[in-house]
């Protein structure tokens, strides 16, 4: 039986995003694979590597509340971590967990699942990347790779309020925030919820352990960083708490600007446009909680569009998504987005 490594971490947001890239960084290294369980705090605001903070996040909301906001290194939406929610990740060779996205995150749903059955709660996964309960989402699910190894990170909601998760998001209006709100209610639930009463994190953690053991079919053993991992995770912290990863990664465009979004099965595309003359695009920013490997592929499309002429546009997207991998997104949805934006 395959002998994971079993850690858990709770710390800031840089330290355990840092942790994300690191571990991933070093199992492709030929260090053992892990199984990790992570507790942000201070709470954090966690935009999606695909996304804009000024576009999602209500920042000074966020600044009064004394909360972090951060950029995760995997695709999907913006999420609110802290106490109350058990983050959990995989670090592995994709032979054990799925070689492929929709593979891994499927296996690690099935950790989360049986944890719930442990509590009594009856969950199944919903795809692309979700584990429900009653038709509520209970768990969120990622996945990343390097090479032919995999990183799977995920949520366990233990508990969650509607109202704070809504004053910390960008609004187009006052007067969604209740609407929103219960929306939330009506799409989530969490285990507290389920149980009707609370329930201490230790527990959660002891079950969730037991049930990903059962899911992996693995051996954990409790651990901690190796020197190097440790090393790396101290250097990648600088990244992942600079305002240059946080904010400018993805930053919108200036200006006279085409706008357009769509909700598809892969997740929620917002493109952004700025033309030089009616034939020419002059640049680019293509955003959502979408799921794309190669994870920088996206930058590629954008550099592909930049001072390319409109009637150009189809063949520069189908010749770009030949080389890429979109869950739940076609060739025919982006170039039926871009049709729409460059005629408004």
């Amino acid at each position: 039986m395959t002998l994971f490594r079993f850690i858990v971490e709770q710390g800031s947001q840089d330290k355990i995003l840092a942790g994300e890239e690191a571990l991933l960084e070093s199992i492709s290294n030929g260090a053992q694979p892990i199984l990790r369980f992570v507790i942000f705090d201070p709470t954090a605001v966690l935009v999606g590597y695909h996304q804009a903070v000024e576009q999602e996040v209500n920042i000074d909301e966020v600044k009064k509340r004394g909360w972090d906001i951060g950029r995760r290194p995997t695709g999907g939406g913006t999420i609110i971590m802290g106490k109350e929610q058990l983050g959990w990740e995989i670090y592995a060779d994709a032979s054990l967990v799925g070689y492929t996205p929709e593979e891994a995150i499927k296996r690690g749903a099935e950790g989360v699942i049986k944890t719930l059955e442990k509590l009594g709660i009856k969950a199944n996964f919903r795809p692309k990347n979700d584990v429900e309960v009653n038709g509520r989402k209970i768990s969120g699910i990622g996945a990343f790779s390097q090479g032919k190894y995999i990183a799977v990170t995920g949520t366990i909601l233990v508990d969650f309020n509607a109202e704070s998760m809504v004053s910390v998001l960008r609004l187009t209006s006052e007067k969604l925030k209740d609407k929103l709100a219960k929306d939330f209610r009506d799409r989530l639930t969490w285990i507290n919820r389920e149980l009707g009463k609370s329930i201490e994190m230790s527990q959660i953690i002891e079950l969730a352990k037991a049930s990903f053991e059962e899911a992996l079919n693995v051996k954990l053993e409790n651990s901690t960083y190796t020197e190097t991992e440790e090393k790396l995770i101290s250097e990648l912290r600088m990244k992942y708490s600079s305002p240059e990863w946080i904010f400018n990664l993805r930053k919108p465009l200036e200006g006279d600007i085409k706008y357009i979004e769509k909700k598809l099965p892969g997740g929620l595309v917002k493109v952004q446009v700025k033309m030089a003359g009616e034939k020419i695009i002059e640049s680019v920013l293509i955003t959502g909680d979408f799921f794309i490997e190669p994870r920088r592929a996206i930058y590629d499309l954008e550099a592909r569009l930049k001072w390319s002429r409109v009637e150009d546009v189809e063949k520069e997207i189908r010749d770009w998504y030949k080389e890429v991998k979109i869950i739940g997104i076609s060739a025919d949805d982006l170039v039926n987005i871009f049709k729409e934006v460059l005629s408004k």
